[in-house]
């Protein structure tokens, strides 16, 4: 995505926009820019409003089978750490999201616990995130954060143990964002090795009530949490879109 077209529908000042699609070594002459990592701290009285980037167009099917595995990082069957998730494999051309007319593939989505980010100084009880390929290879994050208190089986209660079988699953995609989808969108960074960049996150301003089994089971899973710290913001803006 060009540095235009990215300021466009992120809202990022071509600064730092520059500084997170160009890698240091190919800018001859120039200081290392530094890395733009996620998640973040996110402050909705901080965030730039900003009303006239596109609006989130979601094409995520009622009835979708899905593969769900546990991602082992480092080999060992016992022991779980920040780098570990439970994942569900998205098959090609199922679902997707759209920002103008850019249309961008849903690869997969996991949960972290507790949220990675932070809104207004809040860790909620689980983060999900739905991760997508657009047209070019560019990576977009669509984060949303879940509580306990609803009916919806969003976390599994039966989730896949390390080291052990592949699971499919039939779910109801569409039901799985809230009606309000207000964003706060930055650009960052993978919150796993290798911590790639650059990410385009969009992050949802409301959190989903889902059944609290699911987030229990998943806390049991990793009782120790599987989230990365917040990282500095490094005068990155974070865009907020009303929608």
């Amino acid at each position: 995505m060009s540095i235009s077209r990215r300021a466009f529908v992120f809202g990022v000042p071509a600064a730092a926009t520059v500084g997170t699609a160009i890698p240091a070594a190919a800018q001859a002459g120039s200081a290392p820019q530094p890395p733009f990592q996620s998640p973040i701290a996110i402050r909705s009285r901080d965030a730039v409003p900003a009303p006239g980037l596109p609006a989130l167009r979601i094409g995520y099917p009622h009835s979708a089978d899905l593969t769900l595995r546990y991602v082992s990082r480092d080999g060992v069957c016992t022991e779980r750490g920040e780098e570990e998730v439970v994942q569900a494999d998205v098959p090609a051309g199922v679902a997707h999201v759209r920002l103008g007319t850019t249309r961008y593939e849903l690869l997969q989505y996991h949960f972290h616990t507790p949220s990675e980010h932070t809104l207004d100084g809040r860790h909620y009880s689980v983060e999900q995130h739905f991760v997508h390929r657009g047209p070019a290879g560019e990576t977009l994050v669509l984060g949303l954060f879940l509580v306990p208190g609803g009916h919806r089986e969003q976390v599994p209660r039966h989730l896949p143990e390390e080291c052990g079988e592949v699971r499919p699953v039939t779910v109801d995609l569409a039901a799985s964002l809230p009606r309000n989808l207000s964003t706060f969108r930055y650009q960052g960074s993978l919150t796993t090795a290798p911590y790639s960049e650059p990410v385009s996150w969009l992050v949802l301003q409301h959190a989903q009530a889902v059944a609290a089994a699911g987030t229990v089971a998943y806390r049991r899973l990793f009782p120790h949490g599987n989230s990365r710290e917040v990282q500095p913001l490094k005068g990155r803006r974070v865009s907020y879109r009303r929608q």
